[in-house]
């Protein structure tokens, strides 16, 4: 930090100093695990929707994509702009079911939905292998960020000593934050982090070596900046395009984009106000993820290839970093080494709270044999945290080289657990036995698909997908079911479409029908509409930037997919 001018020490503290406001006035008071994992269920949709957006906008996130669009262009993106597919419909499909079910965390929805032994070994199996296991993969994915981050700002320390300093910042502040906390310091650190890219894109376009878009655009391959793939020079095929918009999306988990909802998506869901806050904050979030903010990453990831064209593809993420190094105003550097911490605190605190949720309330409380106030689980969270942040700074420093890397086997190794985390709110047959078959096929199919018989990204995740699918369904057939009761239960308290549960009711006759409404279609609609809204402003923005295309066109498909976005809202809320 020697080169800092007064500027930017002015743009990298003051930040932090609302923070810690911020925190004193809505820090956990109450210390009940309730408010600590969840809120009291009192955020509002504008705090949960963008707490959603700051914790999936990491530090980590911007060398990502920096690291596509180097090696696959701006049409490389599909590989994650795909997943508004399954965010639009978690919003239309399944937000208002999972604030009906009353559920802390999404994996106590497993005991409401489920009964037997088997339910609480899946509760407690998913909670070591998601709070922990899979937790400290995502969390090593941000801190290997953080590694590259740190020496383009502190060139003469020891990255793996501010790592450490850090995490262990991270680890006190979420303890004291809570999800209330936490949730409100994020919708200062998204707007931080987001308007630091805004101003860090349009200065790097400014670069005397860059000198506008129009002089960027006649540096690049035509094909980097390609919207749509088309298979050559590098581009994503697309054949794999198709495989992504139609299968990938129900078919793997994946952090903030589990197929129905999950993880501290649910976590936010839950933790609303009510239904209505529920839809207006998962429509944000996914609005906010997947349009608002791409764009200056995408730029600055550009003019890192003009810049930079020789860099390898271990070290291509920090092409977005040294741009910062190529005469940038003074302050800029302050602020984007703000943005990028307020980026990197707001994913681990998230984390870290959400992971500690799940070892808490889903695998020690159930499984202990005598109950402890909640003062007393709260401070084994503080534990928790401690030992997650420690492990996950050993996977990062010793068991990760790309960012990317990391996203792909976490697609291909959980591409058969999604269909059932769908298909469990509408087929009364799937028990909790499924889902654990689930588990077992989806790493086993991969290791079959991929390593023995050879085949390759993403149509290693098209045969696992389907293969898993037509199993599963096949099982329900087979494996025991749910006690009719819990079904009943289940049923009542989250009022799905009652079309697909009327095989339960001709079943058991001797249960009350209750016939509720049909809203299969609305949600469809408006899941089009959505999609049609993120898509045409992307290319949009697109033909807008570079002038090509038919802009008209583009315009049109936005302003068709706003309407019909705010239409199916207004018909949703209605309901």
């Amino acid at each position: 930090m020697n080169s800092f001018h007064i500027l930017d020490y002015l743009f990298f503290f003051f930040p932090f100093i609302i923070i810690f406001l911020i925190l004193l006035r809505f820090r956990s008071k109450n210390k009940s695990t309730k408010e600590y994992f969840q809120a009291e269920g009192s955020l509002s949709w504008f705090v949960a929707g963008t707490a959603m957006v700051a914790t999936t906008f990491a530090a980590d996130t911007p060398l990502a994509v920096t690291e596509i669009i180097r090696s696959q262009g701006i049409s490389g993106n599909w590989i994650w702009w795909y997943m508004s597919v399954g965010g639009f419909v978690t919003v239309f499909f399944f937000s208002k079911l999972w604030k009906r079910s009353g559920a802390s965390t999404d994996l106590e929805l497993l005991q409401i939905r489920y009964s037997g032994k088997e339910a609480e070994f899946l509760r407690g199996f998913k909670a070591f292998v998601i709070g922990f296991l899979l937790n400290l993969v995502i969390l090593g994915w941000v801190n290997l960020a953080m590694l590259k981050i740190i020496p383009v700002f502190f060139p003469i320390y020891n990255p793996s000593l501010v790592l450490i300093f850090l995490l262990v910042f991270g680890v006190f502040y979420t303890a004291i934050a809570g999800l209330r906390g936490i949730s409100y310091i994020d919708v200062f650190q998204f707007f931080l982090a987001w308007i630091g890219c805004i101003l860090f894109a349009y200065f790097a376009i400014q670069l005397p070596s860059i000198g506008g878009l129009e002089n960027l655009k006649s540096q690049l391959p035509n094909h980097k900046i390609l919207f749509f793939p088309n298979g050559e020079n590098g581009s994503l095929p697309w054949d794999h395009f198709l495989i992504l918009l139609t299968v990938l999306w129900w078919s793997s988990w994946y952090p903030g984009s589990e197929p129905g909802g999950g993880g501290y998506i649910a976590q936010r869901i839950l933790a609303t106000k009510n239904e209505s806050a529920a839809l207006k904050g998962s429509l944000w979030f996914v609005v906010a993820h997947y349009f608002v903010r791409p764009w200056p990453w995408i730029l600055v990831a550009l003019v890192s290839l003009v810049l930079y064209p020789t860099l390898s593809e271990v070290e291509s993420g920090k092409g977005f970093l040294m741009v910062l190094q190529e005469g940038m105003p003074r302050g800029m550097m302050g602020l984007m080494l703000s943005a990028f911490l307020a980026a990197y605190l707001s994913t681990l605190a998230t984390h870290l709270n959400w992971g500690a949720s799940y070892l808490v309330n889903d695998l020690w409380k159930p499984f202990t044999k005598y109950s402890k106030i909640d003062s007393y689980y709260i401070k084994s969270s503080y534990l928790i945290q401690l030992i997650t942040a420690f492990f996950s700074f050993l996977l990062a420093v010793y068991g990760m080289d790309t960012i990317k890397g990391a996203w792909v086997f976490l697609l291909e190794a959980s591409s058969g657990i999604g269909f059932v985390l769908i298909i469990r709110w509408y087929f009364w047959r799937v028990s909790a036995w499924t889902e654990i078959l689930a588990l077992i096929l989806s790493p086993s199919l991969y290791l079959l698909f991929s390593f023995f018989l050879k085949i390759v990204f993403p149509y290693s995740i098209l045969y696992t997908a389907v293969s898993s699918a037509i199993l599963l369904l096949l099982s329900t057939y087979v494996l025991p079911g749910t006690k009719k009761e819990i079904l009943y239960t289940f049923y009542e308290k989250t009022k799905p479409p009652y079309y697909f549960w009327r095989g339960f009711f001709q079943k058991y006759p001797s249960y009350q029908l209750s016939v509720y409404p049909n809203r299969i279609l609305i949600s469809f609609l408006g899941t089009i509409s959505g999609l049609s809204f993120v898509f045409g402003g992307l290319y949009s923005v697109q033909c807008f930037l570079w002038k090509e295309g038919n802009l008209e066109w583009g315009i049109l498909f936005f302003l068709l997919g706003f309407l019909g976005l705010f239409y199916s809202v207004r018909n949703l809320q209605n309901n």
